[in-house]
């Protein structure tokens, strides 16, 4: 572990020295997770990253769901390359972007095998350098991670400067998410965590969800959760989802883009974009901090 850790270290001096005009920690990361799946959260992912690409933001969004497209069928598109290829070294993060009919820089998931418990250090080493190699870039870039509970996306979840948790208000969906965060929160600090609740048939059932799922987190883990609100159920979505065609820019006045334009005003993501260019080079967030804190867990042998 000692030895990887110093030679990470020192590729990430030598990114350092050839990276002249990029501003360090400039990027933020934002990763999207659930408990389980069917609770839209490649959906949200997608929607609210074009609604905040419109406001004018750089983004970019990772579909890092291995051995699944989900972002590829939900834009009717197929990518050339995946985050599968990066992982085995045929082809750069960076070079590996799609651009969409949408105008958004996109990296599919790819199909095919899931990793195991032995690749997933050596896909989580490989990401962090490879995000590493793009800071600057972007302002934000959302890495859409499956489901469940696999250690690849745990960490990695864990190393982002915010995580968007994405529920519905059905127990089993509030359970598996509080399961999640539990096994993250073991044995390393987590990012600021933000709960949404998707397809919402009564906001009151939203806000019940929601305070129930933070009360717990914040009395058996003591972390605290901040409720973003709900997206309503919305028969656009399904349509959308028909066409192959994001529901913000196909029926962009219906009640789940509306909801998905109010949540890009929200006060964190604001702070996530504004005045980068002035933070110090230390700053706690953006690829360079994820790096180093991956740096750190490694050279503590806890990964």
């Amino acid at each position: 572990m000692a030895e990887q850790a110093d030679n990470l270290r020192k590729w990430a001096r030598q990114q350092a020295g050839d990276g002249e005009g990029r501003t360090p920690g400039q990027t933020r990361l934002i990763a999207v997770g659930s408990g389980k799946g069917g609770v839209g959260k490649s959906n949200i992912s997608l929607n609210l990253a074009l609604a905040l690409q419109q406001s004018g933001r750089r983004i970019a969004l990772i579909d890092a769901d291995l051995g699944f497209s989900n972002l590829e069928i939900l834009l009717g598109i197929r990518a050339q390359y995946t985050l599968q290829d990066v992982f085995a070294g045929r082809v750069e993060l960076s070079a590996a972007f799609t651009l969409a009919p949408t105008g958004l820089m996109l990296i599919s998931g790819g199909s095919g095998t899931l990793p195991g418990a032995a690749q997933s250090g050596l896909y989580v080493t490989r990401f962090a350098q490879q995000l590493a190699a793009i800071d600057g870039q972007y302002d934000l870039i959302f890495i859409d991670f499956g489901a469940g509970f696999g250690p690849y996306s745990a960490e990695m979840m864990g190393l982002c400067d915010e995580l968007l948790m994405i529920t519905t208000p059905e127990p089993t969906a509030l359970t598996d998410a509080y399961a999640l965060v539990k096994m993250m929160s073991q044995g390393h600090a987590l990012p600021p965590i933000r709960l949404l609740v998707n397809r919402v048939r009564e906001q009151a059932s939203a806000v019940e969800a929601g305070e129930k799922f933070a009360t717990v987190c914040q009395r058996f883990l003591s972390i605290r959760v901040e409720q973003l609100g709900a997206i309503p159920e919305d028969v656009a979505v399904l349509r959308a989802v028909s066409r192959q065609s994001p529901f913000f820019l196909a029926e962009p006045n219906s009640p789940a883009a509306r909801a998905i334009r109010s949540l890009t005003r929200a006060p964190w993501l604001a702070q996530l974009t504004e005045a980068a260019q002035s933070l110090p080079a230390n700053d706690s967030r953006g690829i360079r901090a994820l790096f180093d804190r991956f740096v750190k867990r490694r050279s503590e042998g806890r990964s």
